[in-house]
């Protein structure tokens, strides 16, 4: 698992689209489809459902969601951290 794969899925979950989520990502939607894939077979098991009214994430991938927030909240708390060091130093 990586932070792209965790972007990656609160985008299509987002979009409610495999294929609005790869235009906004730029990205092939068959890429897109092989990360969310690698995923769910790392995990062992299914984030998303797709039906005709697009996409929903399973209970699973809710819970993932609700951690991959927190993770990019802290991802970029800690680059603005570097930022503003960096600003300070220089």
């Amino acid at each position: 698992m990586d932070i792209r794969q965790l972007r990656y899925l609160k985008c299509i979950v987002e979009s409610k689209s495999f294929s609005r989520a790869a235009q906004v990502l730029h990205i092939a939607q068959p890429a897109l489809s092989l990360h969310v894939r690698k995923l769910e077979d790392e995990l062992q098991t299914k984030l998303l459902v797709r039906h005709s009214r697009g996409i929903e994430p399973t209970a699973a991938g809710e819970l993932l969601l609700q951690q991959a927030n927190r993770i990019m909240e802290e991802v970029q708390r800690t680059k603005d951290l570097f930022r503003a060091r960096s600003a300070n130093i220089g």
